[in-house]
């Protein structure tokens, strides 16, 4: 029997869509609400949800692009107010609403699902693979040149396609397996038309080749700029939360874990060695997880002679805090005045933070390496002891 809420729902979002968008809405139409309500439904199913999740997960689904209709940046936030609105109109419980209102924020590009409801919805948002996928592209290429004065050349919208489908990945077994063929075939075919293309131009003037960074005339420029900045710090967020949850989960381990082993240990000897184990994989596990959160040295101090030659950032605050504020005014508005050396620091900055993302992405993944391995052999090393010694 249909979910008479969830029935409810279809029909007002339906009627809210063909009303409230515009026709220049191509992308996030009604059509790709009720494809993501679809692909939401069939993984959620594959996982055999409760019904009462399965509710959850199908109202999340039609609403949570309901904000266009009010405003195109942010329109999460719009969306759950729509959502709010019907669902308390229609008597749903708090529960419920919040539930629904955590999976539409969880759409947010850069935004890391946790549970396994919220990773379907972000699998099935990302359902563009299947069908024309140039067509699909075409209409959101065509969203954010209306709405976002974001206008790309055929070789840029290109490389951006490719970027974020070599970044992108599934969040669920069910989500690969039913769109993961279709992804690596979209990749192969934009790099293989990337190839085509450079090919084309290799033979043209060289000056016409030449990389501008022209970020005060390239409103696409400006937007993939902030676009890149705010993925990286939402990173950086989430690589420090996850060394955060390895910090506390060691940290008690050692401080309740060893001690209440250590009795035991003295009655029963063989149980030296896997609580040695144990051991060392916690401090290893904390030095590492320490690592990955552990600030950057910074001098504090940027040479005035080094901003001509745009090799420095004078926006990051660990390169002034030592400066005193006449030498920091000058080297700003050499900065602001030359709209090269601008554009430098902007790539500097970009940069910088990216290699310094990739360092703790990497300390971190070596943590949990740590972490997986050393549980492993502390148990091996239980059964050991109890079986053989």
């Amino acid at each position: 029997m249909k979910n008479y809420l969830v029935n409810n729902a279809g029909i007002y979002v339906t009627k809210l869509l063909l009303q409230g968008l515009s026709t220049d809405h191509h992308y996030h139409s009604l059509p790709h609400t009720l494809s993501v309500r679809e692909a939401s439904v069939e993984i959620g199913r594959r996982y055999r949800v409760s019904p009462e999740e399965l509710e959850i997960l199908e109202l999340a689904a039609l609403f949570h692009d309901t904000g266009f209709t009010r405003q195109y940046d942010n329109h999460e936030d719009f969306s759950k107010e729509i959502a709010v609105e019907f669902l308390e109109k229609e008597g749903a419980g708090k529960d419920k609403i919040e539930a629904v209102k955590e999976m539409i924020d969880v759409t947010r590009l850069g935004v890391e699902p946790q549970t396994l409801l919220q990773k379907i919805l972000k699998d099935a948002d990302f359902n563009t693979l299947t069908g024309d996928y140039q067509e699909k592209a075409k209409a959101l290429r065509h969203e954010w040149e209306v709405f976002c004065q974001s206008k790309m050349t055929d070789a840029e919208w290109l490389e951006n396609n490719i970027r974020f489908w070599e970044s992108h990945r599934f969040y669920t077994g069910e989500g690969l397996a039913m769109f993961g063929q279709e992804k690596r075939k979209t990749l192969k075919k934009l790099k293989r038309e990337r190839e085509e293309n450079f090919t084309t131009t290799l033979g043209s003037n060289n000056e016409q080749n030449e990389l501008r960074f022209a970020l005060s005339n390239s409103k696409s420029a400006q937007m993939m700029f902030r676009t890149t900045l705010r993925n990286q710090i939402n990173l950086t967020n989430i690589a420090d939360n996850k060394a955060n949850i390895m910090l506390s989960i060691n940290s008690l381990l050692i401080t309740f874990g060893i001690p209440m082993l250590l009795p035991r240990v003295v009655e029963d000897p063989r149980l030296a060695l896997p609580t040695a184990v144990l051991l060392v994989t916690c401090v290893l596990s904390i030095v590492n997880a320490t690592m990955a959160t552990r600030p950057v040295k910074m001098e504090g101090y940027t040479d005035l002679g080094s901003i001509s030659k745009g090799k420095t950032n004078l926006f990051f605050f660990g390169n002034f805090f030592k400066m005193n504020q006449e030498d920091y005014r000058q080297g700003l508005k050499e900065v602001v005045r030359n709209a090269e050396i601008l554009d430098n620091t902007i790539v500097n900055d970009l940069y910088f933070l990216g290699r310094t993302l990739g360092n703790k992405y990497r300390r971190l993944r070596i943590t949990y390496n740590i972490f997986m391995i050393g549980m492993i052999c502390t148990g091996l090393a239980f059964a050991f002891t109890m079986a053989f010694l």
